[in-house]
């Protein structure tokens, strides 16, 4: 069935969960179009399991065969399951009317059968892989293995002429693994170039990407980012690995991937806190302006124009600084970029040593503002465990 984006205020019923799960059954116990008719007994059968999980409370209190007697009339009544039949024979069959969920990022769509399982079964998979310590890596060969291989001699010519190219950096996971990138940081050595890593714009992204490394995802970058290079015996044996340790077929693992993918693929709506602030003075015996958290996060547009740059200037230190977006009372409901103190004093220096680098220019009103941040937080920042200053 076709998948459709609704408006993000539409509200789902609370039963909803119930109703998925009726509508799953019906699914599964119908033609493989979908379009066969499943007595209610059948139903009843089939979905009172996982009804006693989702609703054990509603279930004890109304009876199981009244509970799910109406679960079935309100989803005739949305027009998403037809009845035939009298009371003593009635078959139940699908509509060409999808149910609806909300996504991680707010919207509301149609539900692809089988969805809620899917996550449930991926999840249990998951699971498994991270309990064994379910390594891809081992499975799929780098070519810095073989570092006098065609692949591995084309990478080092191309590093030596170009270096190390930002539009290829290095994702470093939270566990210090490097999933597709072995070779670039072994040729990078060797070139004595400094590795390119990829740096998040704001905190929402680093969140995004965080809930996206699975066990399962690391297996999909594995292998997609090296398959120009990896034979089909590797993607096999790397599927028969995951199969081993889930206890589940590679094919219904594919399955339940293929049927969450936009799910998985979704990101949590963006969510904007209230601040509360303080303002302080960028100069001694100046109007205080800079607005600052309890813990030390700067609204950089107070920071950079108390400073006598441009706001335009703060895209400077997309690349070295993270990010979060907020109101404050001063914001005039507005969002407001944020960042921690100490990561603008270690993030300023590595734009300016970068900027140096490539002989590019360097407003000097960045060396003060960096100063400022020193003389107000570099001291909270040492005895919170952060970096402080670096030179």
């Amino acid at each position: 069935m076709a998948t459709s984006k609704t408006e993000n205020r539409q509200d789902l019923p609370s039963d909803n969960a119930s109703r998925l799960a009726i509508y799953d059954v019906v699914y599964g116990l119908a033609s493989a179009d979908g379009t066969g008719a499943v007595s209610e007994a059948e139903l009843f059968e089939r979905v009172i399991s996982r009804l006693r999980v989702l609703v054990p409370r509603e279930l004890h209190i109304v009876g199981e065969r009244a509970y799910v007697e109406d679960k079935i009339k309100a989803c005739i009544s949305e027009g998403i399951i037809c009845e035939s039949g009298d009371d003593g024979d009635r078959t139940l069959t699908l509509t060409s009317k999808a149910p609806q969920v909300r996504y991680p990022d707010g919207e509301v769509r149609d539900y692809p059968p089988g969805l809620e399982l899917a996550r449930e079964r991926l999840d249990a998979d998951n699971a498994r892989l991270r309990a064994a310590g379910f390594d891809v890596l081992q499975f799929v060969p780098s070519a810095a293995e073989n570092p006098d291989g065609p692949y591995f001699q084309a990478l080092l010519a191309s590093m030596s002429e170009h270096g190390f190219m930002k539009q290829f950096p290095l994702v470093h996971h939270q566990d210090d693994a490097v999933v597709d990138g072995r070779a670039r940081i072994q040729a990078a050595k060797i070139l004595n170039l400094e590795v390119e890593y990829l740096r998040y714009g704001s905190e929402r992204d680093r969140t995004a990407a965080r809930r996206r490394d699975t066990p399962l995802d690391r297996v999909s970058v594995a292998l997609h980012s090296n398959a120009g290079r990896l034979g089909s015996e590797t993607w096999d044996a790397v599927h028969e690995q995951v199969a081993r340790v889930t206890g589940r077929d590679w094919s219904e693992t594919a399955a339940d991937l293929a049927v969450s993918e936009l799910w998985r693929r979704s990101v949590p709506a963006d969510y904007s806190p209230q601040f509360t602030v303080r303002r302080l003075p960028y100069r001694d015996g100046g109007e205080a302006k800079v607005q600052v958290t309890a813990d030390n996060k700067v609204m950089l547009r107070s920071l950079i124009e108390a400073g006598g740059l441009s706001n335009y200037k703060i895209k400077m230190l997309d690349n070295y600084v993270p990010f979060e977006r907020a109101r404050s009372e001063y914001s005039a409901g507005r969002k407001a970029v944020f960042a921690r103190a100490e990561d603008l004093i270690t993030g300023i220096a590595a734009m300016q040593r970068e900027r140096r680098q490539r002989k590019l220019k360097i407003d000097p009103e960045w060396n003060q503002i960096r100063d400022w941040l020193q003389a107000n937080f570099a001291t909270a920042a040492l005895e919170s465990g952060g970096s402080g200053a670096t030179t």
